[in-house]
Formats: C-alpha cells, sequence, structure tokens
C-alpha cells in the first residue's frame, strides 16, 4: 500500500492509493506538463500549495475515505511540505483539474459530488485522448451546493477557452495540448519542454554574445598592434 504515516490514536493514513500517476505516457505527459506551468507560477506565492495525484482525506479516523485529485490548488494554507492532505486540518482546495481516460471517467460524477461537498470552487475536467468528454475541455463553477458549466470565452490571443476565476487564467486546447494563458503576461505558461528550449536560446545566444566579444577583444588587439607598429616605423624613419 505504499508509505502510511499515523494520526491521533495509531491511525494509519495511506500515501498512495496503489494505482498509477496516470493511465498512459501521453495521460502522464500532459499531468506533467500541466503541473509543471502550474508550480512554477503558485510555488513562489506564499500560502499556496499545488497537489499533483495527492490523496485527499476529508473524514478524521477514516483512512479509506479519500479521493486523489490529478491537481488541486489550495490557498491560504502553511508553507510546507505534506505527504497527504487533510482536509480537517487545511483549507479546502479551490480549484481541481481532473484528467479523464478509459478506467476514471466513470468516476466523474461521483467525484464532482464530492468535490462540491469539499467547497471546491472550480472543477476541470480535460480528456487528453478527446475520447469521453464531450468537448475535451469542460469547467464548472460551484453555485451554493452544485456545479454549473462554464461559458466558453474568447482569450486575448484569439483562441477560445475557460476562464478560471480562481487562478486568474484561462485554460484553453492547443490542438489536444491543455494550456494556461495568463492574461498578465500575454502569454501561456510553459511546459518543462518549452522552459528547456528557452534555456537553449538563451544560452546560445550567450555563447554568440561571448564570441561576438572575443572577436571585438581580437579586432582591437590587432589594430592596437598595426598603430604601434606603424608609429615604430615613423620613428625609424
Amino acid at each position: 500500500m505504499g508509505e502510511a504515516i499515523a494520526f491521533d490514536d495509531g491511525i494509519e493514513y495511506p500515501t498512495s492509493d496503489g494505482r498509477p500517476v496516470a493511465e498512459t505516457p501521453l495521460h502522464y505527459r500532459r499531468l506533467a506538463d500541466a503541473a509543471h506551468a502550474l508550480m512554477a507560477l503558485f510555488d513562489p506565492q506564499p500560502g499556496v500549495y499545488v497537489g499533483v495525484n495527492m490523496l485527499v482525506y476529508d473524514e478524521p479516523g477514516n483512512p479509506r475515505r479519500h479521493l486523489s485529485p490529478d491537481i488541486f490548488i489550495a490557498f491560504g494554507v502553511e508553507d510546507r511540505y505534506r505527504d497527504i492532505f487533510k482536509l480537517w486540518e487545511e483549507e479546502s482546495p479551490s480549484f481541481v483539474l481532473e484528467m479523464t481516460s478509459k478506467t476514471t471517467h466513470q468516476e466523474d460524477d461521483r467525484k464532482k459530488v464530492r468535490y462540491a461537498h469539499w467547497g471546491v470552487s472550480e472543477y476541470f475536467l480535460y480528456d487528453p485522448r478527446a475520447e469521453y468528454v464531450k468537448p475535451p475541455l469542460k469547467g464548472f463553477s460551484l453555485v451554493g451546493t452544485v456545479y454549473r458549466p462554464m461559458s466558453t470565452r474568447t482569450l486575448p490571443n484569439g483562441e477560445t477557452g475557460l476562464w478560471s476565476e480562481t487562478l486568474r487564467l484561462y485554460l484553453w486546447l492547443k490542438g489536444p495540448e491543455l494550456r494556461f494563458y495568463n492574461p498578465e503576461t500575454g502569454r501561456d505558461l510553459r511546459t518543462p519542454g518549452e522552459e528547456a528550449a528557452r534555456a537553449d536560446a538563451e544560452a546560445a545566444r550567450a555563447d554568440a554574445e561571448a564570441a561576438r566579444a572575443d572577436a571585438e577583444v581580437a579586432r582591437r588587439r590587432r589594430l592596437e598592434a598595426e598603430i604601434a607598429e606603424l608609429k615604430k616605423r615613423q620613428r625609424s624613419g
């Protein structure tokens, strides 16, 4: 069952439910990209916690009462690492993103009821293969105790997506790929691949600048040598 931690009267709350993080390599890639983007944005902000495939317990003393959102974000919480997330000790997540797959799509309605009970303000469903969710990206806002479907909006970049009031970001699909558009910066949050490409480009620019600087130094030295040689000839003549 994996590592477990004790709570109160020796009750153990597992840190894993034994299920894989993602059903397919594609689901894992999409989950990793989304998690990286959101962690890069929110981890530096105090009191914000981004949980990825973490067990969330909602009933003290009951280690079987849990869900494992693919990604959740909670605000107003302590800045620390966690093995599990216990709702009776924390602020409830405000945002949940679930990636739908063959083995999970039948759980979506049950989870939606639980998330509403938790008070999760926004619940998003994303189907990387567009097999079970039509359209493959849906968003729901909690109104009272019931989720209402979000309406699509036109993003500043001209694309169509969903606005997350909680995150202050747009969620949209670039082809089949889930992206997060930040209206403050006017661009999408970067994926790990884009971060690596950006780092490579910056390194290439730095190398080119260093090469230009070295060439300029060499040119000045040649010019100084030529001037010195010319002065020497003038003196000797």
